[in-house]
């Protein structure tokens, strides 16, 4: 039974779940952009910007209160968390005496707006996730440039200072000639003094302005997809982890239907292990395979020694049947007849016949 702590902790997660507080948060937060905006223009309404600030970090105050009372400890293991918590700590901090450079970081209420759009928040995820791989094409692009940046002083470090005097102002110069700003000033004042320093800036612009930024770009794509897509990769194993269960559970159902077949046509072929009788009959007397109650019936009076079940038609032909006379010749002259033994044993002679034949005998 839950109690009522727990209740009033559901019902707060339930609402700072909702789509309408967060439309709220972003406003606020949207509102609080315009503010510091605002405020950097010296005018009257510069204290009341200043009492509306208040009032927005009072809300963001509030806002954090709420979450951690109900997510608690699981509040911690979201890393856009910590930085709400961060930039909330850092407004509520006055900024006097020593902490008043932190007055600068309060900027940062405006990147929340990252943390309240979950669109921003998925792409800003995807640069993180790039970090590896963009860590690889940076440090590529930078040891292209500082070789450059030395050959460049080398060649060109005496007759052009002003571009290429030292190693500082070299790299500054092939920076700013690799983003394409102002190249053709750089390059017409090494032409003057070095005809062919054309090649220098064509390979130099090939390499870093054209390969690795594109490397670098690609990279960054590469994660945005991937991180745009993992959702959706992830609906996608779900749905085919439960229609792969579906099919094995149809293919379970079908192989015990398949074995109770089996199982029958094991029975009514006669097989001894299904139980099933001579004369084709089961165990509780049931017909055969292929066999009718009407031929099972007939088939009665050829059953084993110990049953004398009989036809009731045929003894009622037996009983209509006329008895013939008694002849004691042909009971004495008959060696063969046994007064104990059934009617059955040997098929009645017409009437009169056989006191004829043994009286002649």
């Amino acid at each position: 039974m839950p109690t009522g702590t727990e209740s009033l902790a559901a019902q707060v997660d339930r609402v700072v779940s909702t789509r309408w507080f967060s439309n709220i948060l972003l406003a606020v937060i949207l509102a609080n952009a315009v503010i510091l905006g605002a405020a950097t223009y010296q005018n009257e309404a510069l204290p009341y910007l200043i009492i509306a600030e208040r009032i927005i970090i009072a809300i963001f105050v509030v806002e954090m209160v709420l979450k951690l009372y109900a997510w608690r400890w699981s509040f911690f293991k979201g890393g856009w968390n910590w930085f709400d918590l961060f930039v909330v700590v850092i407004s509520v901090i006055p900024a006097t005496g020593p902490f008043a450079v932190l007055r600068v970081l309060r900027v940062l209420r405006i990147l929340r707006i990252i943390t309240a759009v979950p669109q921003m928040r998925q792409i800003v995820s995807a640069l993180f996730k790039s970090a590896p791989g963009m860590g690889t094409v940076i440090g590529l692009m930078l040891v292209t440039i500082y070789t450059f940046a030395i050959l460049a002083q080398q060649l060109f470090g005496e007759t052009v200072p002003e571009f290429f005097g030292d190693l500082g102002t070299t790299l500054y110069t092939l920076f700013m000639v690799m983003t394409t700003e102002d190249w053709p000033d750089v390059s017409d004042a090494v032409l003057e003094h070095h005809p062919m320093g054309w090649i220098f800036f064509v390979v130099y612009m090939v390499l870093t302005a054209y390969i690795v930024l594109n490397l670098a770009i690609g990279v960054i794509v590469a994660a945005m997809e991937r991180e745009v897509n993992d959702d959706r990769w992830k609906e996608d194993q779900v749905l085919e982890e439960e229609q792969h269960q579906s099919v094995m559970d149809r293919l379970t159902e079908l192989t015990q239907q398949v074995e109770h077949l089996s199982r029958i046509v094991q029975t009514r072929s006669g097989d001894p292990s299904g139980g099933t009788h001579a004369y084709g009959r089961g165990p509780d007397g049931s017909c055969g395979p292929g066999e009718s109650p009407a031929d099972s019936d007939g088939d009665s009076r050829t059953e084993g020694p110990g049953e004398a079940a009989r036809d009731p038609h045929e003894e009622e032909q037996q009983k209509a049947r006329p008895t013939p006379p008694p002849d004691t010749g042909a009971e004495q002259d008959s060696p063969g007849v046994n007064e104990d033994e059934p009617d059955e044993a040997a098929e009645p002679a017409p009437s009169g016949s056989g006191g004829r034949q043994h009286g002649t005998g």
